[in-house]
């Protein structure tokens, strides 16, 4: 089925911000972007632009996003050290090393795939609450938006959650390094499952089971490649 939705942006959770920054771009040779913090939740974030392969893309089975910067990026969330700790506990319940904690798709209609989550059955497929989101750049900027959020995360975050940006100017559309998703997938105890949900939102994603390969926990894997190397999650 041809999804109605885009790629929106790859969560990458970690428990030191600044320290994994660092290690992502002796890994990757590029340098995150400050995002800004997300206040009252004890986080903040950095930023790469990424461009999916066109054989990702194609086996997704996501709209393509035309041009040269598609609205897609990389977020590396972690603890804002200006704000409480224990904030932040919750969203980051668990990491203790960069993990793909989740990833964001942005649908033509975020209204009606809510309601139709809402109304499914076989498979059903929850979505969680609706959320208004505000993040202050270091601009100043304040982007306004609103997501999906289900905790704990369904499927170990295998399963997206949804976002809309309203009338904010979109993450990728600032001034950062790129990176390229070289491959996206996702271990799991219940592929057959989880591929039903997956298939709601119109995805293929490959599936195979826990430590099938060496360190490859329940969630979602990447691999992701810069101009200085590759970095594998």
């Amino acid at each position: 089925m041809l999804s109605n939705s885009c790629f929106d942006h790859l969560v990458i959770a970690v428990p030191d911000l600044r320290k994994y920054v660092e290690q992502c771009e002796v890994r990757l040779g590029v340098a995150a972007v400050d995002g800004g913090a997300h206040p009252g939740l004890g986080t903040a974030n950095a930023l790469l632009g990424l461009e999916l392969s066109d054989e990702l893309a194609d086996s997704l089975g996501l709209k393509n996003q035309s041009g040269p910067n598609p609205l897609t990026y990389l977020e590396i969330l972690g603890p804002d050290p200006e704000q409480d700790p224990a904030s932040a506990a919750t969203r980051l319940a668990g990491i203790t090393s960069p993990t793909v904690q989740r990833w964001a798709i942005r649908p033509d209609d975020f209204d009606g795939l809510v309601t139709a989550a809402a109304r499914s059955r076989e498979p059903r497929v929850d979505l969680g609450e609706v959320h208004d989101m505000t993040r202050r750049r270091p601009d100043g900027e304040v982007l306004d938006w609103r997501l999906t959020r289900r905790t704990p995360l369904p499927w170990s975050g295998i399963q997206p959650f949804l976002i809309d940006w309203k009338d904010s100017d979109h993450p990728a559309r600032q001034e950062m390094p790129w990176v390229r998703l070289e491959k996206l997938w996702a271990a799991s105890d219940a592929p057959a499952a989880v591929g039903e949900v997956l298939g709601f939102f119109g995805i293929g994603l490959d599936i195979i089971a826990p430590g099938d390969e060496a360190g490859e926990t329940e969630g979602l894997h990447t691999q992701l490649k810069g101009p200085g190397g590759s970095w594998t999650l």
